[in-house]
């Protein structure tokens, strides 16, 4: 059914398409998991950020997770009075801090300078909290680890506990901890042996907190192995008392997105079929970022007709992979790219003066135009 919906797409592409449906089933999903444990449930914006995607979220969330001012002042804009905003980001600006402030209801600090320079003047009805990196990774590639050497991303836990011990750092201040060490798991283990390794550190020198953001970095779904999740927060719960946040981005979008591409060329070289498209990796920058080739819709393992499909850019790397279609390709046949809806739009760039795909809703069936972008989206951005 969706393939034919997705191939008898009648508007201009490129396009972006969120499926709502398949938005909401994980947002009822993660909800039906927040029945049988308490805990507050934060949408990542960082992931998706579009004001029709934001609209659609909003009714399932209790907030949304932000990483700048330009974040926090459009989830401001989103969310009704009673919603929440968290933010944390490794570059705190001093010059924004004032408006952050204006804008967030809990901001977690990301260094012990941060924390030394700001903590002082956050005050009600604004949270402080810190970052915590705890030193324990669970991801094999590097450029997806939070907790890699040298990282960035908090304070390192054994940094923390010897400041701890040695400093005169009035820790009252902390409200919360920030924790986010992982990448696309399903394995909630991990996140229990976080949060004890954690939890062991502030209970031993007597760090009494009122809330615990597990961050994101989960691909929450009811039909996963949840017991150690579940498990996980009822022991906060029980033993410490505090509110206890997850904030999923890629959760909850990252399947949901796809991009209709169509091609508008097709030639041969050395014998191998090329088919050029009217978008570019520049529309799925992670694409090029990571070196992977993403899903394409009715593609196949091997067939009849091979062909490298490459975007319209000057870039000579601006390529997407060897595919294989049971039918051959022709001039403005659908390019249908999968699980595209996480990372990818709030990427993209218009390299080239290549216009960016316009953004629709799909709902009941129907194509809902959320964006579109034209010459002076290019003019004026620069």
């Amino acid at each position: 059914m969706k393939n034919s919906i997705f191939h008898n797409f009648s508007s201009k592409t490129p396009a972006y398409v969120y499926d709502a449906k398949s938005i909401v089933n994980i947002l009822n999903s993660i909800n039906n998991i927040k029945k049988d444990i308490n805990f507050l449930f934060l949408y990542s914006i960082k992931s998706s950020n579009n004001i029709g995607l934001l609209e659609l979220i909003k009714p399932y969330v209790d907030g949304f997770s932000c990483s700048s001012l330009f974040e926090l002042q459009l989830a401001k804009e989103v969310l009704d009075y009673s919603q929440v905003t968290h933010i944390t980001t490794p570059g705190f600006n001093k010059d924004e801090f004032a408006k952050i402030l204006k804008y967030t209801d809990f901001v977690s600090l990301n260094s012990l300078r941060q924390f030394m320079e700001f903590s002082t003047i956050i005050e009600p009805p604004s949270s402080c909290g810190i970052r915590i990196n705890p030193q324990l990774s669970f991801v094999s590639d590097e450029r997806f680890d939070p907790c890699r050497a040298f990282s960035k991303l908090g304070i390192p836990l054994v940094n923390f506990e010897k400041e701890i011990e040695t400093s005169n750092i009035n820790w009252s201040i902390i409200d919360g901890i920030h924790i986010h060490n992982n990448c696309e798991s399903i394995n909630f283990d991990e996140m229990k042996q976080t949060v004890h390794r954690v939890m062991s550190v502030l209970n031993k020198y007597k760090i009494d907190l009122k809330w615990l953001n597990l961050g994101g970095g989960y691909l929450v779904n009811s039909s996963q192995n949840i017991s150690p999740l579940k498990d996980t927060i009822r022991w906060l719960r029980k033993n410490y008392e505090i509110d206890v946040y997850l904030e999923p981005g890629k959760a909850i979008t990252g399947n949901a997105g796809y991009l209709i591409a169509s091609v508008i060329d097709l030639f041969q070289y050395e014998d191998e079929n090329i088919a050029v498209l009217d978008t570019s990796v520049n529309h799925l920058p992670e694409v090029f970022e990571y070196q992977y080739q993403p899903k394409v819709m009715n593609s196949h393992d091997r067939s009849n007709h091979k062909y490298h499909l490459v975007g319209c850019s000057c870039l000579s790397g601006d390529l997407f992979g060897e595919y294989y279609f049971v039918e051959p390709l022709s001039i403005g046949s659908h390019i249908i790219f999968e699980n595209v809806g996480a990372y990818m739009q709030v990427k993209a760039n218009m390299f080239n003066g290549i216009n960016l795909p316009s953004v629709y809703l799909l709902e009941n069936n129907n194509f809902k135009l959320l964006k579109n972008y034209d010459y002076n989206s290019f003019r004026d951005r620069l």
